[in-house]
């Protein structure tokens, strides 16, 4: 036995008498208290032990261990070598348990009363994590040691992927911290003080969990060649629901810190926001949606652990709550009234209706596979749809809240503030309207941003006067509004063109004239594209990357971006070809467009798609009629994915004594999009083409997503400073 499993089973052990310890306390055993702390401190440093040795393991190439092998090679970098430590289910595992229990040292400092409880409940947590990798195990050996490993997925090797895990992971953690205060203030019955300790922790959640979703966003935009920085993809969105509810709760806390409401739901909702998380653990690491995501783990047959875990949590929560219902007190507050709390009441309803259309939406491939043969996602229009009026809601409320008072119905002294953020709202769609925005409901959503930043901007200024600590709650919100606002102006107002470029040859594409250059090689390994773009006499070289990944054995690109103040460029190159060929012309076709060319009238019907034999080699096939001389033909030109190339072969067309033909040169399944390249036509002369595809988008106000989403965190941030700085004060005005 592996001495790594051996430290893991040692760790497991330790939880479960730490646990052991606490409980005793908890009954009234005070001397078991210390030797509790004494254990979990020496947990702890087993846990980084552990930690440390696998790190090791990857630095020094140990490939005869199946987890290094498959997430590390000789040829990686330093910071990839480091980044394979969480790459895999076993690893990531290992990165949360480490987390939570550094994160205990300082919660079981700061929660006092509740210590002992809640200590119990963070150890059974760290006991199932721990009993994961003991049952699929980051130490398991091979029998015969390979000379060198499988390597990092291509997609992984870039500097976020440094960053973007361990932060999402730390996010992870601090959702058990809340919840184990929720469960100790049902054993203590104590239902006051609990909030305290669960607004501080429900922070810590809140910017982690948000920092990681964002750097995700950022790295998919950058990284990814498909446009976007979300696209409601399931493990995305395994992510962001628990968010969403870690959100509800900490204002859930602030109402129930200032008026002693919403007792009940807040202590359902420390508990959901855990449970959440181990769901969303569920759908990416089950593999029930191997089928349906680009990010999920193959099923590594822990199903029934972590169905398991969620029932068994919501089982005893529930019985608790349910138990002690009659004993949670809890004023009631009239959720109609114009004040502060009741913003806050229906910002919470819209951030949990959110959470559960989007929860239903990630969850449709299990509950349609419930009930039958075939599971089915749901088309992304539903994610929009449902979301759009909900994101519509939450900027008016963002934009009134901050402008009500704490119980009092009347706005009062901030009437002016009231007045200048709907004027400038007003402004806001006026100079949409004049830039061509006719959309009914974009104007909507325009103007609720509008509104929400100026009054949270107002807001803020009239709070930077009392204290700097004071700003956090408008800066996130005004945040949010400028996020929201490059989110609705990019998504809905970018323009994309695609454009065949020729080696050497400039092509117009919108206001720039593009020029390819031929490739390079990166010292990644990923071949570049050098594009020269140019307008005005001021040239930029952009290098976007296409290449054939054989570890995910299909083509990959990795797009390059130019960022400008209120725009930017985005190419992503979609097709390389390079071959000696007669004349020949390209044209574009989408499922059911009819186009002509020459003499021809050409209709894309569908794709069809073939394995070849028992290998890995997929070939897809364009069904195209062709109408020529008044006589209907199919042809089916094909692209053939063999290994780390990529074979289109041309097909005849129907002609008379000239011979010409057409080939498949690009595939887009996403838009059901095809690209045709026709051979023989015009002069009988051969040459040698190189040529790139490129798809080059504008797309307007990205700055705007990132640097609200910048600004959302920083006031989360500086909102947490302020409540360390409370508790502090506390804890020196009682003694």
């Amino acid at each position: 036995m592996d001495i790594g499993l051996i430290l893991l089973i040692i760790a497991f052990a330790l939880s479960l008498i730490t646990a052991y310890f606490y409980f005793q306390s908890a009954r009234g055993n005070s001397q078991l208290l210390k030797i509790a702390r004494i254990v979990y401190r020496f947990n702890t440093f087993l846990l980084i032990v552990t930690s440390a040795y696998l790190v090791y393991l990857l630095l020094s190439h140990q490939f005869q261990y199946d987890y290094v092998y498959r997430y590390s090679s000789r040829s990686l970098p330093f910071g990839y070598l480091i980044s394979a430590f969480w790459a895999g289910q076993e690893g990531s595992y290992l990165l949360w348990v480490l987390y939570i229990s550094l994160l205990g040292i300082p919660f079981m400092k700061g929660v006092g009363r509740y210590e002992s409880y809640s200590m119990i409940v963070v150890m059974l947590v760290q006991s199932f994590l721990i009993l994961l990798m003991i049952d699929k195990s980051p130490f398991e050996v091979l029998p015969v040691v390979p000379p060198d490993g499988a390597g990092l997925n291509p997609l992984l090797q870039d500097p976020w992927m440094v960053v973007h895990p361990p932060v999402l992971f730390l996010g992870y953690a601090a959702t058990t911290f809340p919840f184990a205060l929720s469960i100790a203030a049902l054993l203590k019955n104590d239902y006051v003080n609990w909030i305290k300790h669960s607004l501080r922790w429900s922070l810590i959640g809140s910017v982690t969990l948000g920092a990681g979703i964002i750097i995700g966003g950022f790295w998919a935009y950058e990284v990814l060649g498909w446009g976007g920085y979300w696209g409601w993809d399931p493990v995305e969105n395994s992510s962001l629901i628990p968010w969403l509810v870690t959100l509800a709760l900490f204002h859930g806390i602030l109402i129930q810190k200032m008026k002693n409401s919403l007792v009940r739901f807040n202590l359902l909702l420390s508990i959901l926001a855990f449970v959440l998380v181990i769901y969303a653990t569920f759908l990416t690491r089950s593999g029930v949606l191997a089928n349906f995501s680009v990010h999920s783990f193959a099923g590594e047959g822990q199903n029934h652990f972590l169905i398991g875990f969620m029932l068994v949590i919501l089982v005893i929560s529930l019985f608790f709550i349910i138990k002690n219902f009659k004993k949670i007190q809890s004023n009631s507050f009239d959720p109609f009234k114009l004040n502060r709390e009741s913003g806050l009441f229906w910002s919470i309803v819209v951030l949990l209706l959110s959470g559960l259309f989007t929860f239903i939406g990630t969850s449709s491939p299990i509950i349609t596979g419930i009930f039958s043969s075939t599971p089915t996602p749901v088309e992304i229009t539903f994610y929009n749809g449902v979301n759009f009026p909900l994101g519509i809601l939450i900027l008016l409320l963002l934009g009134i809240t901050p402008l009500l008072l704490w119980g009092n119905s009347k706005i009062e002294s901030f009437t002016r503030f009231l007045s200048i953020s709907i004027v400038g709202a007003i402004v806001g769609v006026l100079i949409a309207y004049i830039a061509g925005v006719r959309d009914v409901k974009i104007l909507i959503f325009i103007l609720s941003s509008v509104f929400a930043t100026v009054s949270n901007f107002l807001t803020l200024l009239s709070y930077l006067k009392v204290s700097f600590l004071n700003i956090g709650g408008p800066l996130a919100h005004f945040g949010v509004a400028i996020m929201f606002m490059g989110i609705i102006v990019s998504g809905n107002f970018d323009k994309t063109e695609r454009a065949m470029l020729e080696l050497h040859k400039p092509s117009q594409v919108g206001e720039y004239s593009l020029i390819y250059h031929g490739i390079s090689d990166n010292p990644s390994g990923k071949t570049e594209i050098n594009i020269e773009m140019e307008k005005d006499g001021k040239s930029i070289n952009k290098k976007p990357k296409l290449y054939f990944s054989t570890y995910n054995n299909a083509w990959m690109r990795e797009p390059d971006i130019t960022i400008f103040p209120l725009y930017d460029i985005y190419i992503s190159v979609m097709d390389r070809q390079q071959s000696s060929n007669e004349n020949k012309s390209n044209i574009v076709l989408k499922k059911g467009d009819t186009k002509e060319f020459e003499n021809y009238e050409l209709t894309f019907q569908n794709f069809e798609f073939e394995n070849h034999g028992m290998s890995e080699d997929i070939k897809i096939a364009a069904n195209v009629k062709v109408k020529y001389n008044g006589k209907d033909y199919v042809i089916k030109p094909a692209m053939l994915y063999q290994q780390n190339q990529r074979i289109s072969n041309p097909v005849e067309l129907p002609s008379g004594a000239d011979k010409k033909s057409v080939a498949l040169s690009d595939i887009n399944a996403d838009e059901k999009m095809i690209a045709l390249t026709f051979y023989g036509f015009g002069e009988n002369e051969s040459s040698v083409t190189e040529m790139v595809l490129v798809e080059f988008t504008v797309k307007p106000f990205m700055n705007f997503v990132w640097f609200g989403a910048i600004i959302l965190v920083l006031g989360t941030f500086i909102a947490y400073s302020r409540r360390i700085k409370e508790n502090r004060m506390n804890k020196e005005l009682n003694g």
